[in-house]
């Protein structure tokens, strides 16, 4: 849906500007400035489906549906990324889940909103919050907030965010707690913190290997970019409940970066 609307306004763009100028040896230096009408038609588009997203609920299809149409669209036609995926099957077709990945492009969640099934929600950075239309699009997907500044907002974002959890999301989380080293494939930190959610919400755990994301920055848009994406068995809250934050962390760690190269 969202490619359609990209690739409609981008060529509808190029067809009223060469009508306009009434030049059609122009006709390429239209075509490469209405691309970036495409963004524009998207982001309208975007706009027009607020009230949507404001007033039903998190798990609904539709909110899930224009998540992945809107990553497809980033993926494939902007950020021109091939991407594999290997253990689809893991991917549980119900019960609660929580899914964590090593974290080195911001172009990661797209990459796991595509390729999951279930409604995904995520655990992004304050300062993302300060962009309008994107700020309001995550919270009416119940995204929870981090703000490293504050541990009481923290605490009181989690309240929400565990129960979004329990509401049927698949919360992203990436444990590294951001964006630590763009050059090395594997996971450099492992927060305890971030098992939290998890653990209160009684939720099951899905950790993805994403492969070659640190080449995303070096050859997009310009360039494709192979992504191989490793998701492993579920590790499920009632075999793990009993262990503390700290060894869980270092469990999920150790399996997200048995199959990533340096």
């Amino acid at each position: 849906m969202i490619s359609f609307v990209f690739v409609a306004s981008w060529l509808l763009s190029t067809y009223f500007l060469t009508i306009w100028v009434d030049n059609y040896y122009l006709i390429p230096v239209w075509f490469i400035l209405s691309y970036f009408m495409g963004f524009i038609g998207v982001i309208i588009f975007m706009y027009l489906n607020l009230p949507i997203m404001k007033h039903t609920k998190v798990t609904n299809k539709y909110k899930n549906y224009a998540s992945r149409s809107i990553s497809a669209c980033m993926n494939h036609l902007i950020l021109r990324l091939k991407i594999t995926v290997e253990g689809i099957e893991n991917v549980p077709k119900e019960g609660l889940i929580t899914l964590y990945a090593n974290h080195k492009s911001y172009a990661d969640p797209f990459i796991i909103t595509e390729i999951i099934k279930h409604p995904v929600t995520y655990t992004p950075k304050m300062s993302i919050f300060k962009i309008p239309l994107i700020s309001t699009w995550l919270t009416y997907l119940g995204a929870f907030k981090i703000d490293r500044s504050s541990d009481r907002n923290t605490a009181r974002a989690m309240v929400g965010a565990i129960k979004v959890v329990k509401e049927g999301m698949a919360m992203l989380i990436f444990p590294e707690g951001g964006i630590k080293d763009r050059n090395d494939e594997k996971m450099v930190a492992a927060r305890a913190g971030a098992y939290r959610v998890a653990m209160k919400a009684g939720a099951d755990m899905l950790p993805i290997s994403l492969q070659g994301t640190t080449n995303i920055k070096h050859r997009a848009p310009f360039r494709s970019t192979s992504i191989k994406v490793v998701i492993h068995p579920v590790v499920h809250y009632n075999d793990v409940k009993h262990l503390p934050t700290s060894e869980i962390a270092d469990q999920m760690f150790h399996i997200i970066n048995n199959h990533l190269e340096n």
